[in-house]
């Protein structure tokens, strides 16, 4: 019996829950697992990328260089990211809007081109005109395509 409590609390602790061990009886409570967030990538990496910023988010993006197009992320650690593009290609996101409760992100398009923001499928979702700074609901787009 004690192999058995023994071989249950460490089962128990490896994913996260605590366990009370009482003569007869082994009782689990659930207890939410401290977790860092998700790895924030971007592939082909972007020109430059920031982290953390060494200023506010907001404040950050509107100083986007001539030519690029930029905006920020939440990291794994808690930090803001942030990130410049400017080549005509398509970008695979990897966990872009997931660390934040609120996925929606400044983006600059300093360039001269529509930035396009697209889902899974490939589909355009949102979309930034030159020269516009708007918000971005980061949580359903898989790819950022700067060609048009």
């Amino acid at each position: 019996m004690k192999i058995l409590r023994a071989a249950v609390a460490a089962i128990a602790l490896s994913v996260g829950l605590i366990v009370t061990a009482a003569p007869s009886e082994a009782t689990v409570i659930q207890q939410p697992a401290t977790v860092d967030g998700a790895l924030v990538t971007v592939n082909p990496k972007a020109e430059y990328t920031e982290d953390p910023l060494r200023s506010p988010s907001y404040e950050w993006t509107k100083k986007c260089p001539l030519h690029r197009m930029c905006t920020t992320q939440l990291g794994a650690g808690g930090q803001y990211i942030g990130f410049q593009f400017y080549r005509c290609t398509t970008y695979t996101l990897t966990n872009w809007g997931v660390n934040d409760e609120n996925p929606n992100r400044f983006v600059y398009n300093h360039q001269n081109v529509t930035v396009n923001f697209l889902d899974q499928r490939h589909a355009v979702i949102a979309s930034v005109a030159p020269g516009y700074l708007q918000t971005v609901n980061f949580k359903p787009v898989w790819y950022i395509s700067l060609c048009n």
